[in-house]
């Protein structure tokens, strides 16, 4: 099919006709077709995807399994490597960055800007299969002194709305302490206290916790996503539920 369309393109040197096929489709259809390349064409093609569609060739990488992704970053120059991983989620970042030649990750890191080089260094922290190395940080989170009018304010400016399945509530010291619907912001008194209508049982998993066990719990509760917390209940990251996919 593909594969072998974009294998007689490349054979005949036509690599900008395999491009232009490539990026007709979808981020998992490229990484199934790069798997079924030979080793040498994968590295000219994920190359070229690089230079011609950076936030594609980023989607795909983490469409492709984690040794497979090392080999097409490691083909890179730093540069490349840099700029892919600027676009892939800090959590996958701080995934594949954990897995390329020390050297490498260290230039990738110096890289980065201060904040992006913090976080996943933090993340860093944590063992590898556990929840704290796949969490996303800076989770969204809503105090639970706020009013119902003053939550949704906040949820208005907030950039990371896309990523907001669930509302979780912190009190001001940012443990977790509940968790409330887009329903029920809509369905209320805007001047009703977060802490008077939020639900405080909620499943939550610690950092430490096996990658397998949290696919588990997310699975077991039919769950879109799963907030993290510190040994002190502070909420400190959150998992989706296509971190645990790839889980």
């Amino acid at each position: 099919g593909v594969a072998r369309s974009v294998r007689h393109s490349l054979r005949h040197g036509e690599f900008n006709k395999a491009i232009r096929v490539l990026q007709k489709l979808h981020s998992g259809d490229i990484a199934q077709v790069i798997m079924e390349l030979k080793p040498p064409e994968q590295v000219r093609v994920f190359s070229f995807l690089v230079r011609e569609n950076k936030k594609l060739a980023a989607e795909t990488i983490t469409d492709l399994g984690l040794e497979q992704a090392i080999i097409m970053l490691t083909s890179l120059t730093v540069q490349d490597t840099s700029s892919i991983l600027q676009e892939v989620e800090i959590d996958d970042r701080a995934a594949f960055i954990s897995d390329l030649p020390k050297k490498l990750s260290g230039q990738i890191l110096e890289n980065m800007s201060l904040g992006e080089s913090i976080q996943v260094q933090g993340l860093l922290q944590y063992e590898k299969e556990t929840a704290g190395r796949i969490m996303t940080p800076n989770v969204f989170a809503l105090e639970e002194n706020l009013s119902v009018n003053e939550a949704i304010k906040t949820i208005q400016k907030t950039d990371e709305f896309e990523m907001v399945f669930y509302l979780y509530v912190v009190d001001d010291h940012g443990h977790l302490v509940g968790v409330v619907s887009l329903r029920q912001l809509l369905m209320n008194n805007p001047r009703t206290p977060l802490k008077t209508i939020m639900s405080s049982e909620m499943i939550s998993v610690s950092t430490d916790m096996d990658q397998e066990e949290v696919a588990n719990q997310v699975a077991l509760y039919d769950l879109l996503a799963i907030p993290v917390v510190d040994y002190a209940n502070k909420l400190v990251g959150v998992i989706t539920v296509d971190d645990v996919i790839d889980v």
